[in-house]
């Protein structure tokens, strides 16, 4: 049993977290480690961790152009799950994010994922629409759900 975590820290994803990220990432069903790390090489990439002490406890990365981004992962460590954690990090980058002036975040997610779905929508993002048989699944295909998150001049999300 992992031991209990009060506190935590996030800040930028560097090339060498590479190594601690792969407990995170070898069960995961959503984009590989490769891919993200080949992802963070782009200009256009950001990727934050959140992690207590030695701990890593998960990580976000997002794709910005312009004032607009988009939700390529967010994954936390098994460990962790179901403990906050997501939603601190998410909220955290989403707050990161418009302070570089990013307004828009779009996000695609599994119609079978409805715990990752719930947590988006605590955070103002709303459903805008869906691309049937996306996702290969062991059942064959499943619908992606297209999600929105718009932020005010005010700070509030529409």
């Amino acid at each position: 049993m992992p031991e209990a975590v009060v506190q935590s820290s996030m800040r930028p994803l560097m090339a060498s977290d590479n190594g601690a990220l792969n407990a995170i990432y070898a069960t995961s069903t959503g984009p590989s480690l490769d891919f993200l790390m080949r992802l963070y090489r782009q200009p256009t990439t950001r990727a934050w961790i959140q992690e207590s002490a030695s701990v890593t406890l998960g990580a976000a990365w997002f794709s910005v152009y312009d004032a607009s981004a988009e939700l390529i992962d967010l994954s936390i460590s098994p460990a962790y799950r179901r403990q906050g954690w997501g939603m601190k990090l998410l909220q955290t980058s989403l707050d990161l994010l418009e302070s570089e002036s990013v307004s828009i975040c779009h996000l695609e997610v599994r119609r079978s994922n409805c715990a990752a779905i719930a947590l988006y929508q605590r955070t103002n993002f709303r459903i805008v629409g869906e691309r049937a048989n996306y996702y290969r699944s062991q059942d064959g295909r499943e619908d992606a759900i297209l999600m929105r998150r718009e932020s005010s001049e005010y700070g509030e999300c529409l």
